[in-house]
C-alpha cells in the first residue's frame, strides 16, 4: 500500500512541476547548453520531452505530443519545427499526406536517452526522500501536494 502511495505521490510531483512550468513561461530553458556536431542549443524541458517521447512511441505524431505535452497542435508544429531545424528529428509523410512520421535521429535519440535517464535520477531521488516517511505522513504529502495543485490551477 505505501508502494502504490509513494507511485501516486511521485505523479503528482511531476503533474505539479508540469503546471508550475505553464505558469513561469514556455521559454523554460534547461541551463546547461548541449554541443554536437549540428547542434548548439538549449533545449526546452518541453522539447526534450517531445523527443523522449517520440523515442517510445514510434507512432507518435502532433496529436498525441499535442494531448500528452497539453499544447495546442499550433504550438507542436512549431516545437517540430525546430527539432527539425536542430536536426533532432526526421519527418516523412506517409501515404496520406496529411500523416506525418517523426523519428528521432541519432543525436535526438540520444537527448531523449539523457532526459529519460535524469528523469528516472528524479524519480528515484524523490523515492528516496519519501522512504523517510510513514504511511500516514505520506497520505498528509499527497493531501498538500492535491491543494498546491488545486491552488495552481486556480491561478492560470
Amino acid at each position: 500500500m505505501t508502494q502504490k502511495l509513494q507511485n501516486n505521490i511521485i505523479k503528482k510531483l511531476i503533474s505539479l512541476y508540469s503546471a508550475q512550468a505553464k505558469i513561469r513561461n514556455r521559454k523554460d530553458h534547461l541551463s546547461r547548453t548541449i554541443d554536437f556536431k549540428n547542434v548548439n542549443a538549449s533545449l526546452s524541458l518541453r522539447q526534450l520531452e517531445a523527443l523522449s517521447l517520440i523515442n517510445s512511441d514510434t507512432q507518435c505524431g502532433i496529436t498525441k505530443l499535442s494531448s500528452v505535452l497539453s499544447i495546442s497542435k499550433p504550438a507542436v508544429s512549431r516545437l517540430i519545427s525546430k527539432l527539425e531545424s536542430n536536426k533532432l528529428i526526421t519527418i516523412d509523410s506517409g501515404q496520406d499526406k496529411r500523416q506525418k512520421k517523426i523519428q528521432l535521429t541519432s543525436q535526438g535519440k540520444i537527448l531523449a536517452e539523457q532526459h529519460d535517464r535524469l528523469h528516472s535520477e528524479a524519480v528515484k531521488g524523490y523515492l528516496g526522500i519519501l522512504d523517510n516517511f510513514d504511511h500516514n505522513e505520506l497520505l498528509v504529502i499527497e493531501k498538500f501536494i492535491d491543494a498546491l495543485s488545486q491552488h495552481i490551477i486556480q491561478k492560470k
